[in-house]
């Protein structure tokens, strides 16, 4: 049909596939970080169940249907039956990466998991301001950043946050999760389809939760309280909230604004690959929806930034339309102001889920490495390092502070009596995400011997650890901390300019 005749159906067969296979994979996350949330970090149910949960509702629901109504005119406009919406969701990275360096921080350091919920809703505030500024620089940065500094980032974010945590937590509790990650490792990896084309990863979790209740590491009065529990609960608006928060959030900057730099960077992926798949659309208006998404939930009580998922090829391969995308967000909502999560956290332990988690930072990471070349592989482990220190030194901070002390109290002296390079470590740590992009694009600079390039991206190095983006716990002009790496970057600057040229004369001599 053409003209004034052409409908667009939005719903196929092939929506019903996509919407489960969405749900499924984004709810595993949100699980596990719910888990966490009140096990780990002692977050009050009140604060977990009755308000991030709606709050997940409401900005998932946001999001899946601008996405819906941009693939509708979409469809309309050029009167094609094959449009497919962009998946949208919480991301492993958005979730894990705002609950262990932001809010879990902020936790460990003060004791009020509150004020660390509040921060992490000021975090994701800024963070979808900074989304939606990418609409606009966003493409810029993609121009003038090598691609390998990025898909680094990516990766070392994916090993470390997600295949690295994971795994540890998985062999804290290994007779609920090293067998079901077994198997979904084989099926995944070794190309293995289950009868009926049911979902690797909803099996996995199913053969969890069942060793954990038939090896009594569940109890039925935690479900008989869930259900107990069950109210309708709507969303709440946490402005108040947000602003407590934004009086902790400046030291945090150096997480959050890289972070979501990397969000926005794979967002605008996601819209190139749709794209390519003939499905064009605006790049900033698709941006505009995603960060919108995350302020709306921040403002109703969900810290975590939402995201543009990979996979539209792949929905859009078994004949998905727009619909997958409406269902998705309306279940979600529905989902989480009735109750249901409560019940789900108390059947599912936070432990079944982290298979799948391991298998998606191994994916990507390995992915990131595959779309490097060749030359370039050293940048991205260069990359990978300062991730590493991030979590060697949160890791040891929240240590510490179980053991009822701090970092600070210990002294220095008594970590480099074991030989233990704290210093060092909490230098690399502080701004992680940011030094990860820039050492590894100055390296890569180097490796296409694109020396001044190199030089600008030491520079950008200086400035970001004058104003303490980087290797310093605080932000401010000119404090002792970065004043110090300031100067050194500056020197490697000179030093990245001129070494060249001395190469260059000594082999005329």
């Amino acid at each position: 049909m053409t003209g004034n005749d052409f409908s667009y159906k939005w719903m196929k067969k092939g929506d019903v596939d996509a919407f489960l296979g969405l749900l499924f994979d984004g709810f595993s996350k949100v699980l596990a970080g719910i888990g966490i949330l009140m096990t780990a970090f002692q977050m009050p149910a009140e604060i977990v169940m009755n308000r991030i949960v709606p709050g997940i509702g409401v900005a998932l629901l946001f999001g899946s249907v601008g996405y819906f109504i941009q693939a509708v005119r979409l469809a309309n406009k050029e009167e094609r039956q094959d449009v497919t919406a962009i998946p949208y969701g919480i991301g492993a990275s958005q979730i894990f990466g705002w609950l262990f360096l932001i809010i879990g921080p902020v936790y460990f350091k003060t004791g009020d998991p509150v004020f660390a919920w509040q921060v992490g809703l000021a975090a994701g505030f800024v963070g979808g301001i900074i989304e939606c500024i990418g609409a606009f620089v966003g493409k810029w940065i993609v121009k003038v950043t090598p691609q390998v500094a990025l898909v680094g980032n990516l990766a070392a974010a994916a090993l470390i946050w997600l295949s690295l945590v994971s795994i540890l937590n998985i062999y804290e509790k290994p007779f609920i999760s090293i067998i079901p990650m077994t198997f979904l490792l084989i099926c995944f990896f070794g190309k293995i389809e289950l009868p009926f084309n049911i979902p690797v990863g909803l099996i996995s979790v199913i053969i969890g939760a069942v060793i954990a209740w038939t090896t009594g590491q569940m109890q039925g009065q935690q479900v008989i309280e869930a259900v107990s529990n069950i109210k309708f609960t709507l969303p709440i608006p946490t402005i108040k909230d947000v602003i407590i928060g934004l009086k902790g959030v400046v030291p945090f900057l150096p997480i959050i604004i890289p972070m979501q730099i990397s969000n926005f960077l794979s967002t605008l992926q996601c819209i190139e690959g749709a794209n390519v798949e003939g499905d064009e659309y605006s790049v900033k208006g698709s941006m505009f929806i995603d960060g919108f998404g995350t302020i709306i939930g921040s403002l109703f009580g969900n810290p975590f930034p939402t995201t543009a998922y990979i996979g539209h090829g792949s929905w859009k391969e078994i004949g998905a339309g727009a619909g997958y995308s409406l269902l998705h967000g309306i279940t979600y909502l529905i989902i989480t102001i009735m109750g249901a999560v409560g019940i789900l956290t108390a059947i599912i332990p936070y432990q079944a889920v982290m298979p799948i988690l391991v298998y998606v930072g191994l994916i990507v990471s390995a992915q990131a490495v595959n779309q490097t070349k060749k030359d370039h592989i050293p940048a991205v482990f260069l990359g990978i390092i300062p991730l590493i220190a991030q979590y060697v030194e949160t890791a040891a901070s929240a240590g510490v502070e179980a053991a009822g002390t701090t970092m600070e109290a210990i002294g220095v002296s008594a970590f480099q009596a074991a030989s233990f390079p704290i210093e060092g470590v909490q230098a690399l740590s502080y701004g992680a995400f940011l030094s990860s992009v820039l050492l590894a694009a100055w390296l890569a600079e180097i490796i296409d011997n694109n020396f001044k390039s190199a030089a600008i991206f030491m520079l950008v190095l200086a400035s970001s650890a004058w104003i303490g983006l980087i290797h310093s716990p605080n932000m401010g002009l000119g404090n002792h901390t970065g004043v110090k790496f300031a100067i050194v970057y500056l020197v490697t600057s000179i030093i990245s300019l001129g070494i060249p040229y001395l190469g260059k004369l000594e082999k005329n001599i």
